[in-house]
């Protein structure tokens, strides 16, 4: 019995073992041989006199995320993710199409990552509840807003560069990359300041049309895909100005004319509409779009709306049971 013992386990242990190649190609530690330094274009190349910074402003990522595609199949490889400035990476030897994002963006979504040539940054169609707002401005438009209406989108900051990997070694254990990560989308101011009756205006949006549906930023090219982009106005009564900020991907490649609508609403709910070729004005290096032409709202019929009062208090003595 000890004989028969001493053969099964003996059995057991060369059926359990397998034959192995030693691996001299990576660290079997997972410890991090590379390391990315990141540096962040937070500023605008911009010259915006508008109040309304809401879009002008690039926010610092708690996180981005980097993406390592095959640099001849452009698929996916590996992700991995890194702080504001970036960190300590582990990555086999080899060359790679590296794109770093931002991904915790409000308004900005990204689709496509199993490739770098469907890597993609878009924003969603407006909601429903905006689209009656619309009715006005397709009854008076020039020309019928092209693709979908959807919202303007946030700054994402991105990088994008080829690295190499090298073999791993005792004299090199972490090798340092450096690149600079800058907002994809391009930021435009608005304002229209000769405005007779700005204080009938009780709210304005806007609207442009032939701007790029989204952005391929794997391959570093826009959309071709048209959409009109919508997005909220300041009336600034004070000073007698309508003013906005707008991200938008980019004007539409091509020779389509981009139009601007502005969609005013009075005290009484009557609307009324801006409208202006904004084409050669997507080429100011100010990115600033200035209307000058004479806008004229009249009283609304009933004075300008309600004015609430409230009347003086009038003193009520009541007692009141406890117990």
């Amino acid at each position: 019995m000890k004989k028969l013992t001493m053969a099964l386990a003996l059995a057991l242990a060369l059926t359990s073992c397998r034959y192995k190649d030693l691996c001299y190609d990576h660290h079997h530690d997972a410890k991090p041989n590379l390391k990315l330094e990141l540096e962040l274009k937070l500023d605008l190349d911009v010259d915006l006199d508008v109040s309304v910074e809401a879009h002008t402003k690039i926010e610092i990522p708690t996180y981005l995320k980097v993406c390592l595609y095959d640099p001849f199949s452009g698929t996916l490889d590996k992700t991995e993710f890194v702080g504001s400035y970036g960190g300590p990476l582990q990555v086999a030897p080899g060359k790679y199409n590296m794109v770093v994002y931002s991904f915790d963006t409000e308004w900005t979504q990204v689709r496509g990552e199993n490739s770098v040539q469907t890597l993609e940054a878009f924003t969603s169609d407006i909601t429903a509840a905006k689209m009656p707002l619309l009715n006005h401005f397709h009854r008076n438009a020039p020309a019928e807003a092209p693709g979908p209406i959807i919202y303007t989108p946030d700054h994402l900051l991105m990088t994008h560069k080829d690295i190499e990997v090298p073999p791993f070694s005792a004299d090199t254990l972490v090798v340092t990359i450096e690149a600079t990560a800058a907002t994809i989308v391009e930021t435009y101011g608005i304002e229209a300041t000769n405005i007779t009756g700005i204080e009938y205006i009780a709210s304005a949006e806007a609207f442009v049309t032939n701007q790029s549906r989204s952005s391929f930023f794997g391959r570093g090219e826009k959309s071709t895909e048209p959409a009109t982009i919508y997005f909220p106005v300041e009336v600034n009564k004070e000073e007698g100005k309508l003013e906005t900020t707008f991200n938008t991907f980019g004007k539409l490649p091509g020779e389509s004319h981009c139009y601007l609508y502005i969609l005013m609403m009075d005290s009484e709910g009557t609307p009324y509409t801006i409208t202006e070729d904004v084409t050669e004005l997507f080429n100011d290096p100010g990115h600033m779009i200035e209307i000058t032409d004479s806008i004229d709202i009249p009283e609304p019929a009933g004075g300008g709306g309600i004015e609430p009062t409230v009347d003086e208090w009038e003193e009520i003595n009541q007692n009141v049971p406890i117990g």
